[in-house]
């Protein structure tokens, strides 16, 4: 199995990542754990399993634990749903609660 490298910084230099980052739309944890698992793959062409996820955990200040969970548990994507009128939900509430 081949996982694709992302190159970060590139994404963090252009303009509509930065865009995004002043609205609150980049979720920093996210970008920190995928910027692990790219340089994990690339310690992993020089390093055994564990010196690769103890170098990890070293730069960016993780125990052991914390790098083999961001890089070996997979990922709950929490569905986000949005009201599908728009008016606004203390509105709906009011009308509908009771005495």
């Amino acid at each position: 199995m081949h996982k694709k490298l992302f190159d970060i910084t590139r994404i963090r230099s252009e303009s509509k990542f930065q865009k995004y980052k002043e609205l609150g739309l980049i979720n920093e944890l996210v970008l920190r754990n995928l910027q692990i698992k790219s340089e994990y793959l690339e310690l992993r062409k020089t390093h055994n399993q564990i010196d690769a996820i103890f170098i990890l955990s070293e730069k960016y200040n993780l125990c052991y634990d914390s790098v083999n969970t961001i890089l070996f548990r997979k990922r709950q994507i929490k569905p986000v749903s949005f009201p599908s009128s728009t008016k606004p939900l203390t509105s709906q509430y009011q009308a509908t609660a009771k005495p």
